[in-house]
């Protein structure tokens, strides 16, 4: 048999830092949409919190991408204004954002770094 092994693709650091934080997003929201359909059984909060775990999904594969991280700088504001349904909410997408932020300049500091 004719094994023929799949070369994965190179991924950059940025592309991997901000993927790490959409998981732990996409994680987080999903205990968030668990929560909030335990206190309230309001449909409305948590389908929109899994609109919003959908796009982080999707906002994976836009990642690859050079100006990928635009659309995940937009998922963050999306992800922020989930707190329309709860405070705790906001506190999560600014804890979320910083987070990104932090990534997003440490990955540009080692791409400055590798190419200098």
């Amino acid at each position: 048999m004719n094994e023929t092994k799949r070369v994965r693709r190179p991924r950059g650091i940025m592309e991997q830092l901000l993927t790490i934080v959409h998981w732990i997003e996409i994680l987080s929201l999903g205990f968030a949409a668990l929560a909030m359909w335990g206190l309230t059984r309001d449909w409305p909060a948590p389908v929109t919190i899994v609109i919003v775990m959908t796009l982080l999904i999707v906002g994976l594969r836009v990642l690859r991408y050079p100006r990928g991280w635009v659309v995940s700088l937009a998922l963050q504001a999306a992800v922020v204004a989930l707190g329309y349904w709860d405070f705790l909410l906001i506190i999560m997408g600014v804890v979320f954002a910083a987070l990104w932020i932090f990534c997003f300049v440490k990955a540009r500091q080692i791409e400055m770094g590798r190419a200098g």
